[in-house]
């Protein structure tokens, strides 16, 4: 078996401690074809000699694993190496849609920028094909998510490293800038023409596309649902006090109705509700940044779900959230309304380092600044962070505070 140190994937001492997930890999490394597999990957690679290594690991939905090929003769490397991305669950139409969208999304972003994406070199969207699953196959990266690096999250608790911050936040920001130089007429998913030319489709769940912003908040609340019910709620908060308690579920329950009613009136987005609208990836966070030892960018993963969005939508990025004040406990603020939490104020510091470095690349590319704006306004990030984990992970807080200052 072909060792690879650059590797920090999931090792059967965490499987056994995540039966669940043991469990998912199994029973999809019993459903593929693998032998399917490999016959495929060889016929997209000039019918190179494909092998399977060994090795494998879980990454959101997906089971992945490394693809061996001898190089060819002129390359000065002695194999190269792809990543299949096997979809865990059996295929949904639904399922289909959104892994559509996250390859033409990397088509689009490859073709429009320099960000770093992990070259596509053959997919199948449903289980209708001899390998029995959903895939990808793509580039491998030969570097470490920048939350493994240096140690990993047992080292540095997830936080980047201070001597890592500089060269990391500049890049992070100018993969955010050239992201978000792509702009399409409408909210929705990318689709691709025939003739390669990009437009903007349907979201799921939502409909779509849409052509203003308050359009999108207003399919977002129709559809929003808390992902805990109100006993639920009640227990998680039991050691909360009373008065409290009962304002976050009257928050929780009650955000999605006026969240309505604010864009149906025009007033949430003002400045920025026709578009083009931004492209956005949704889970910018640095477990899914490849970086190589020097924090240097080697590739950004995952993109499933990406898509343009309303400009309040836009988050910095996810290692750099806070929850917002108004959102949060205010027993975790001092009388002068600076937070108590120390970890919370470091983490106020970086955004201010982060967004330095975005106003400096806007400068250097010659763009507009509304990244940069959005990410300075408290008002609109607080809305973007309530819009991002009010569904998913459907976390306890004021939500409805973040909207007082949007009328």
């Amino acid at each position: 078996m072909t060792y690879l140190p650059t590797l920090n994937w999931k090792d059967e001492t965490y499987y056994n401690q995540h039966p669940h997930q043991a469990k998912l890999r199994d029973a999809c490394l019993s459903r593929v074809n693998w032998d399917a597999l490999c016959r495929y990957a060889s016929s997209k690679n000039s019918d190179r000699q494909c092998t399977l290594l060994e090795q494998n690991t879980l990454g959101g939905g997906h089971l992945i694993r490394l693809l061996r090929f001898p190089s060819p003769e002129t390359s000065e490397s002695a194999q190269t190496l792809w990543i299949a991305r096997i979809q865990l669950e059996q295929s949904t139409p639904e399922t289909e849609s959104l892994l559509c969208a996250e390859i033409n999304t990397m088509e689009l972003v490859r073709i429009k920028t320099g960000i770093p994406v992990p070259r596509i070199h053959g997919y199948e969207l449903n289980d209708g094909n001899s390998v029995r699953a959903a895939f990808t196959l793509m580039d491998f990266l030969p570097g470490s998510s920048a939350m493994d690096a240096d140690g990993g999250f047992k080292v540095h608790g997830g936080r980047v490293p201070d001597e890592r911050k500089k060269v990391f936040f500049e890049e992070v920001a100018r993969v955010q800038v050239n992201l978000s130089s792509i702009r399409l007429p409408k909210i929705g998913s990318v689709i691709r023409h025939p003739d390669n030319s990009f437009d903007v489709g349907p979201l799921p769940h939502l409909g779509g596309p849409f052509s203003t912003a308050n359009e999108f908040f207003q399919a977002w609340a129709r559809h929003a649902k808390f992902p805990s019910s109100e006993e639920s709620i009640r227990d998680i908060m039991r050691h909360s006090p009373s008065s409290i308690r009962e304002e976050v579920l009257y928050s929780i329950q009650n955000f999605p109705r006026r969240l309505q009613e604010l864009a149906s009136a025009g007033m949430i987005s003002t400045k920025n509700n026709t578009g083009p609208f931004p492209l956005y990836h949704p889970d910018l966070y640095h477990s899914n940044i490849i970086v190589d030892e020097s924090y240097k960018i080697l590739g950004v993963i995952d993109w499933e779900g990406a898509c343009t969005v309303p400009w309040e939508a836009v988050q910095s990025p996810l290692f750099l959230t806070t929850v917002p004040p108004a959102m949060d406990d205010p027993g975790n603020y001092g009388k002068d309304g600076r937070p108590k939490d120390l970890n919370t104020i470091r983490q106020y510091a970086d955004m201010v380092d982060y967004v330095r470095c975005v106003q400096e690349i806007e400068e250097d590319m010659g763009i507009d600044q509304t990244l940069s704006g959005i990410l300075l306004n408290p008002d609109v990030q607080g809305l973007a962070f309530a819009l991002k984990v009010y569904i998913d992970p459907g976390k306890m807080g004021l939500y409805c505070n973040v909207l007082e200052a949007f009328g």
